[in-house]
């Protein structure tokens, strides 16, 4: 039998704001379910401290993580399909997704949350971690693309002294402070 626990830690208990069009898009699944309530009457499933759920089946059941995991395989495979027909007609290597689990989607919010600027503090509470350190190091990772872009500020940082340097023929090293000819 399911039930409705309180959450783990009372950094549990926060409010998560809605980005993007995530109300409109909660609304109107709200509306679906509503329907669908409608619709099945009494063999609706989602009964007692069930009964206002936004996502549930097509029975009105609790859509649970394995549910969830279904769904997210399904569109996964659809991807590596579609990639495989690509990959044979453009005469590449293949990109295929891997396997990927609902709560991977918490670790991607919140590497896009550091990449879109921003503040750590923030991140932190909207995640509901008590430490920075468990946001930081365990939540956020680096895309490839990000990691490239980030490379690529040094080398701005140093081009402007380069084209200023009086004698361009002349190669100059660095090093903490020191200038070596």
């Amino acid at each position: 039998m399911l039930r409705l626990l309180s959450p783990k830690t009372h950094n549990s208990y926060r409010k998560i704001p809605f980005f993007g069009e995530a109300e409109e898009m909660l609304l109107q699944q709200k509306a679906k379910t509503d329907c669908l309530k409608k619709a099945l009457g009494n063999r609706f499933r989602a009964t007692g401290e069930y009964a206002d759920l936004v996502f549930v089946t097509t029975m009105g059941s609790p859509v649970l993580r394995y549910h969830a995991e279904k769904e997210i395989k399904k569109v996964v495979k659809e991807i590596n399909e579609q990639e495989a027909f690509e990959l044979v007609q453009e005469q590449r290597e293949p990109h295929y997704f891997e396997d990927m689990y609902p709560h991977a989607i918490r670790h991607t919010f919140c590497s896009r949350c550091f990449e879109a600027g921003m503040q750590p503090k923030v991140v932190q509470s909207i995640m509901g971690h008590q430490h920075y350190s468990t946001t930081i190091d365990i939540y956020t990772h680096v895309s490839e693309s990000r990691y490239q872009e980030e490379i690529g500020k040094f080398g701005r940082a140093v081009e402007p002294e380069e084209a200023e340097s009086k004698e361009p023929e002349k190669e100059q090293s660095f090093w903490l402070g020191q200038t070596f000819g």
